[in-house]
This record gives C-alpha cells, structure tokens and sequence, in this order.
C-alpha cells in the first residue's frame, strides 16, 4: 500500500469491525480442545439417557461439525445450538435441555483451553480507540456460542475496546452476508468510512467489500491463498496494521499482546 493509500485510511476511516479468530484470537492446541469436546458429547449424552462411547461421540460430533460447515460454505445460518441437537440426535439423546446443556460445556471447554491473543491486538485495539475510530466485531461462531466468544474476550482483555458485536448466532446470518457487517456497523459508522480486518478473503474480505468497507486481510495466524478476491491492504501483524493508522512503525514496541 502506498503512502498516500495509507494517509487516506488515517484521514477517512472512522470504524474498524475485527473478525475473531485468527485476527484477535487464535487456538494454539486444537486437537486437546476437540477430544475435550468430544468427552462433553459423550457425557451429556449418557447423562440424558443415551449411554455412549467415546467413538460414537466422536463420530456424533464430527458429523455435526461437517454439517455446519457445509452450511457456513453455503450461507446457510448454523450456529453451536445446530451443532449440539444434531450431535445428539445422532446419539438419540436430543431430549429437552440437553442441546443447551452440552453449548454451556462447549462454551466452558474453549474457555479453559490455551487460546492466546495476537501480538500486538490489544495494544493495536487500544491505540485506535483512543485516536477516536469506533470499534466493532463480525464474528462466525462455531463450537463456541456467541456469547462463549464474548466471554472469552472479555476474559482476556479485547472485549470492552470493542462497542459492538455482531455474532452470527445472534444476528441470523454469517459472512459474507453484508447483512452481519451492516448490524456492527449501524451504531459507529457509515460503510464507505468503516474498514473491516480479517484473514479470510471469501468472508470477510468479500463481505466487508460487498458493502462498500475497506478491507485489510491480517496474515499472522492463517496465510489465506485461495483464489477469491484479494483484500485492499495484507499485513503480517497488528503492528503492521496500527501502521497504516499511523499509530506506530513495524518493528517498534515489540511483540507484547
């Protein structure tokens, strides 16, 4: 991006919306995180009347997981209540509270699993804020509910930088539907005045762009190739990112959250 690129995010760009995860937060043991999933199955489910083994639950889960994200690739809302009724389903223990119960024990599992913030995020969140940009965040939930997700970032510090959240268990629709994008964008700004930050290119560089935001695909997690449309600006870190705000210069500060 070019300086006078740069200078004009500075001058025009009054609200930021981050995606989640892998741009504020990242799972550093995913296959610990998803056998202990995978152990709240099969509990709930031999609790609610279906005695299973851990094979079965695992099976169950992984079913209901492939689902829903065929419906993610779709555009199809799914959300960790989905997820839960189907695992169970497949286990016949989908008795009444029993869904609720096992997204409580999901919400708890990540929560108490070694989910770190990205270098520099919270510095990053803190600098735009106190320079005066509105900041909002367009997060697709998974095995973590929406609320877990908000949770989980309060716990670490993100969450009171961010005004708004649009989840898209909460809101009916996940990205790229602009439908997300306009929900966190209705209380802080205007889209051709917002820029949206992400590391997907087909959600989130080509949801934010389909409303008219900037767009700034963050590489530090996940390296996305794919051929969908490329966002306005690539960085490799949030400082990269304060950066372009002028906030700071690659390679100052260090690497502290």
């Amino acid at each position: 991006m070019s300086s006078d690129q740069r200078n004009k995010i500075a001058r025009y760009i009054e609200a930021v919306c981050f995606d989640c995860w892998g741009t504020l937060l990242v799972e550093s043991n995913g296959a610990e995180t998803h056998q202990r999933r995978v152990e709240h199955v099969r509990a709930c489910a031999s609790e609610h009347g279906s005695a299973t083994s851990t094979e079965a639950a695992r099976a169950a889960l992984d079913l209901a997981w492939h689902h829903h994200w065929d419906c993610w690739v779709g555009g199809t809302p799914s959300s960790a209540i989905d997820i839960a009724h189907r695992a169970l389903d497949t286990l016949r223990a989908d008795v009444p509270g029993a869904a609720a119960d096992l997204v409580d024990r999901l919400d708890a599992t990540v929560r108490s699993h070694d989910v770190r913030v990205l270098p520099g995020a919270r510095r990053t969140l803190e600098a735009l804020s106190r320079a005066g940009v509105r900041l909002a965040l367009v997060c697709d939930t998974g095995f973590t509910s929406g609320d877990g997700v908000r949770r989980l970032l309060d716990e670490n510090g993100l969450l009171r930088w961010l005004e708004v959240q649009a989840f898209s268990d909460e809101t009916g629709v996940a990205k790229p539907h602009p439908e997300i994008f306009r929900q966190a964008l209705s209380a802080i700004g205007e889209p051709e005045r917002a820029m949206h930050v992400g590391d997907l290119r087909r959600t989130d560089v080509a949801g934010a762009r389909a409303l008219g935001m900037t767009t700034v695909r963050i590489r530090w997690a996940y390296d996305d190739t794919s051929d969908h449309p490329e966002a306005d600006a690539v960085v490799d870190s949030h400082d990269d990112l304060a950066a372009l705000f002028g906030l700071s210069r690659k390679g100052q500060g260090g690497h502290a959250p």
